[in-house]
């Protein structure tokens, strides 16, 4: 029984520094909002926002790419000679690599 009084004695002093510790815990370790899921919500959004830039620049690209077929009589057949390697009839079509040479392992 002297036990039980000890540690109750000692939790009736230190009841608010308890307290204090325990909100503490909970809040920034426990809680859905805790500091822990802050900073994994701050990566993710730097995930998504490198995202979002990858497809703003696709964008402008295919942006560029649609003016062009709009107001090029010849953009189109240039986009599908580059893009898509068609060609005309009796023409021949080379190409070139910058890939590294394979391994002979």
């Amino acid at each position: 029984m002297g036990k039980i009084n000890t540690i109750w004695g000692y939790l009736g002093r230190h009841k608010y520094l308890i307290t204090l510790i325990v909100g503490i815990l909970l809040v920034g370790i426990v809680d859905e909002n805790s500091f822990r899921s802050l900073a994994l919500y701050q990566i993710r959004i730097q995930e998504l926002q490198a995202q979002i830039d990858d497809y703003q620049k696709q964008f402008d690209n295919d942006s560029i790419r649609l003016h062009i077929l709009m107001n090029d009589p010849k953009g189109a057949e240039r986009i599908a000679r580059e893009r898509y390697l068609m060609k005309r009839p009796n023409e021949d079509i080379f190409i070139m690599s910058t890939d590294p040479k394979p391994n002979d392992n």
